[in-house]
């Protein structure tokens, strides 16, 4: 299955950001410039941005086009249903009447009476969690992917253990100064941007499939 445009662009800047700052030979005792750190450091917090977008993105367009596919061809697909079971809304039971009693509730009635109310409601829940996410650990990736249908036991656990590290080692360097800051060698920083690029390449195969759904 071919990956997303999403997905290759992000590759693309990934070996942009390795190109204008990591070293072009490593040293194999660590040893560096500060400048090199610096660097390596700005690699970090970029590319940790760069896959944050990503992600957010991805899962924002399949939410998007789940929705598109029910109002347009009334295709309800796994994002649909997990969009609405994850949305965190109250899920009432039907009302008594089809127009509400007070003339004030006509607007909110809608919402309580049509199954596509509820749907908007859900998918502009997330869209809002989308918006207001900052960062990409475990949590994070729950977050983004179950609201869209993912399989959590397609969830790769090592690149969520990655995803946890590499949030750590952005967070260290967004709120450390540099006098305190450690020093990671730029080939580490390179190896672990690398491993979490290649399990986003499987997760991207798998939402593409979700994506799938509301095609046809």
């Amino acid at each position: 299955m071919p990956y997303s445009d999403l997905y290759r662009s992000l590759i693309s800047q990934l070996s942009m950001l390795e190109e204008v700052l990591l070293p072009k030979v490593y040293d194999p005792t660590g040893f560096y410039s500060q400048e090199a750190f610096l660097k390596a450091t700005a690699y970090r917090v970029l590319a940790h941005a760069e896959i944050e977008s990503y992600l957010e993105e991805r899962v924002k367009n399949i939410a998007i086009e789940a929705v598109k596919a029910w109002k347009e061809r009334r295709t309800a697909s796994r994002t649909l249903a997990a969009l609405l079971a994850f949305s965190g809304i109250l899920m009432d039971v039907p009302p008594d009447t089809i127009y509400p009693a007070d003339p004030s509730q006509k607007a909110k009635w809608h919402e309580k009476i049509s199954l596509s109310g509820k749907i908007d409601k859900a998918k502009g829940s997330f869209i809002a969690r989308i918006i207001t996410n900052h960062g990409m650990k475990e949590e994070n990736i729950l977050r983004l992917l179950l609201p869209i249908g993912f399989e959590v036991d397609k969830i790769d656990t090592v690149l969520l253990a990655d995803m946890n590290s590499f949030g750590e080692r952005r967070g260290e360097a967004a709120h450390t100064s540099i006098s305190t800051r450690r020093q990671y060698d730029p080939k580490d920083e390179l190896q672990i941007v690398k491993a979490i690029a290649k399990g986003l390449g499987q997760l991207d195969e798998g939402m593409e499939a979700l994506k799938g759904q509301g095609a046809s």
